[in-house]
């Protein structure tokens, strides 16, 4: 049989059944629909995850741990007593392929440090000491000024400026000044023999000031690592060496995000302690695909419910076409040609059902979408937020699904119409003629 008959013929028997196809088809619309919700909200989901993760320049640092900062997490690791973070190590990691900068992490000890400019008085939430000659090679963009990070030079994230305050008035700044250039006083604090504070002002000038990347390093202040080991020693009343003695945590930075994962286990395999927002993200994209099939076999029930309905339809059909059967078999037709012809009308229940399905669940996600924004925006409104800076979506639908929709709901059609079809080839000719 020619496919244009064939696609004729099936057209005509559809049509004769208007009701019977568009109330079994309704159940392939719910069963689609529920599809493509259900993955569309997982992969929302997963692409607001990801979101947080920030730039591409963080998913190409990797954060190594030394044996006493996992001592103290109450943690420990195969082999990591012997693993130490010192110079030695830190040129080994410098060797490895793909990797651009290593650098030790240094923190400033002082809990109640302070900046001072002029009259404002401000913080930093994290003062970190860093190898001033892989500052260029680190990756970080500059809104003014350069990476140089020279003795008691300093450089500052974006929203460090936005930290000060007038000491008088206990308010913010009326206008946050702009650091660059600027000469910062950085204050710290130690108790005296006499258990009386001892302060130590720190003059830094600022070199650079960073550009805004809504990460940790927006409020950080970074100076050279000599700079805060000096002030380590001043505070802790010790002298110490890191490069020898070991650094608590080192930054090391690959060229590639791809690079990350190699380059970490490469370094955990030496002992050390490793990660990495590049791990991190490959954990959770392989929960959200688990998630993405586990919504996807829940909406899929329906449309195996809605494949009995099909199989139900197409069952009926060959007892009111039992006659026609027979006459086109008496004709010619082989049953190869009678089972097509009921493969393709259960192949297009599914698939009309497949395309209401696709409309009516982008429909529902959308709607799901405007409501969940409304929400989150009004509770953001009620807890002082700005509620234009929230921009969330819950739903995402990737272009592959409505054709994965379609395809499945088609293919749910074709099997559930193979009972029915092969139960219609079998019939004989004669005893067909004689049903009427």
């Amino acid at each position: 049989m020619a496919t244009r008959d064939l696609l004729r013929l099936v057209w005509s028997n559809l049509r004769r059944m208007k009701a019977r196809v568009a109330m079994t088809a309704i159940g392939v619309v719910i069963g689609t629909a529920a599809v493509v919700i259900l993955i569309s909200l997982a992969a929302g989901i997963q692409r607001s995850a990801g979101e947080s993760f920030g730039s591409v320049s963080e998913l190409t640092q990797i954060t190594v741990l030394g044996g006493g900062i996992v001592r103290s997490m109450g943690g420990s690791m195969p082999g990591s007593e012997g693993a130490v973070l010192n110079d030695r190590a830190l040129k080994e990691f410098r060797q490895l392929p793909g990797v651009v900068a290593v650098t030790p992490r240094l923190s400033l000890m002082a809990g109640g440090d302070i900046l001072r400019l002029n009259r404002l008085t401000g913080s930093a939430h994290q003062i970190v000491g860093i190898d001033p000659t892989q500052v260029e090679r680190l990756g970080f963009e500059f809104a003014s000024g350069t990476g140089r990070l020279g003795r008691w030079q300093a450089l500052v994230g974006a929203r460090v400026a936005d930290e000060f305050y007038n000491p008088q008035t206990r308010r913010p700044a009326q206008e946050a000044p702009d650091l660059q250039g600027q000469g910062l006083q950085l204050v710290v604090a130690r108790t005296g023999d006499d258990g009386r504070p001892v302060e130590r002002i720190a003059r830094l000038r600022v070199s650079g000031v960073l550009e805004e990347s809504g990460g940790q390093d927006d409020y950080a202040l970074y100076l050279a690592l000599n700079d805060v080991s000096e002030l380590n020693s001043w505070l802790t009343r010790q002298r110490f060496n890191p490069g020898r003695d070991g650094y608590d945590q080192v930054l090391v930075k690959v060229a590639d995000p791809e690079q990350a994962l190699t380059v970490e286990q490469e370094i955990m395999g030496r002992g050390f302690v490793a990660w990495s927002a590049r791990s991190m993200m490959q954990q959770m994209n392989i929960f959200f695909l688990v998630l993405q099939g586990l919504f996807g076999g829940i909406g899929a029930v329906a449309l195996i419910v809605a494949a009995f309905g099909i199989a139900n339809t197409m069952t009926m059909a060959i007892y009111e076409r039992t006659g026609e059967i027979g006459l086109m078999k008496a004709v010619g037709a082989t049953n190869r040609d009678v089972m097509s012809i009921f493969l393709a009308e259960a192949g297009s229940i599914g698939l009309l059902g497949g395309v209401g399905g696709v409309l009516l669940g982008v429909v529902l996600g959308s709607v799901i979408n405007l409501v969940a924004r409304t929400y989150l925006a009004a509770q953001a409104v009620q807890g002082g937020a700005d509620a234009s800076d929230l921009m969330i979506s819950i739903i995402h639908t990737p272009l592959w699904l409505p054709v994965f929709a379609l395809l499945f709901s088609a293919v749910v059609g074709v099997v559930s119409g193979i009972y029915p079809a092969v139960r219609a080839a079998r019939l004989s000719p004669v005893a067909a003629l004689k049903y009427e």
